[in-house]
């Protein structure tokens, strides 16, 4: 589809925005990020005190049916976290309700999104959970709530290309 506002076909080169792992695990030393991180590729805890998980945030996309996620790291309670990793394989997992979250990563070129408040919800055993923000005055937040362009998804596509 071409884009209204650059006239350029975005829809090949569309990937998605991505975090390796929450901002806090960069801030700490090598040393440290040795001895006191555990991880996964779905899972990060940093001395056994910060807990976090990798989850969806989705953007619906106008003019295409599909959404727009970005790959964000959100940070959890003790309490919670333990309770996502008891129904990590669960087939129902997706009927637990939703857990207050904080994002924990920094998306470059908007306002500093690193701990805005949300939602993480689980979906099931083989899809990743996804987070609905709940500060509703953020400009993330209100790209989530009514949508974004094609260009603005494409915009987000390149912010580490």
């Amino acid at each position: 589809m071409m884009c209204s506002q650059c006239g350029k076909d975005h829809a090949d080169d569309l990937g998605e925005l991505a975090f390796r792992r929450p901002d806090a695990l960069f801030a700490l030393s090598a040393e440290d990020r040795q001895n006191k991180v555990k991880d996964s590729n779905d899972w990060c805890v940093i001395a056994g005190e910060r807990f976090f998980l990798r989850a969806l945030l989705p953007l619906t996309v106008a003019h295409i049916n599909d959404s727009y996620c970005i790959g964000i790291w959100v940070e959890l309670q003790p309490a919670d976290f333990e309770r996502v990793c008891e129904l990590w394989r669960d087939e129902r997992q997706a009927a637990e309700p939703p857990f207050a979250v904080r994002l924990a990563n920094s998306i470059p070129t908007l306002a500093e999104t690193l701990g805005l408040e949300g939602q993480l919800q689980l979906s099931g055993p083989t899809s990743r959970p996804s987070v609905t923000l709940t500060d509703s005055n953020h400009p993330l937040a209100l790209e989530q709530a009514n949508g974004i362009s094609l260009h603005r998804a494409h915009e987000y596509s390149q912010v580490f290309a």
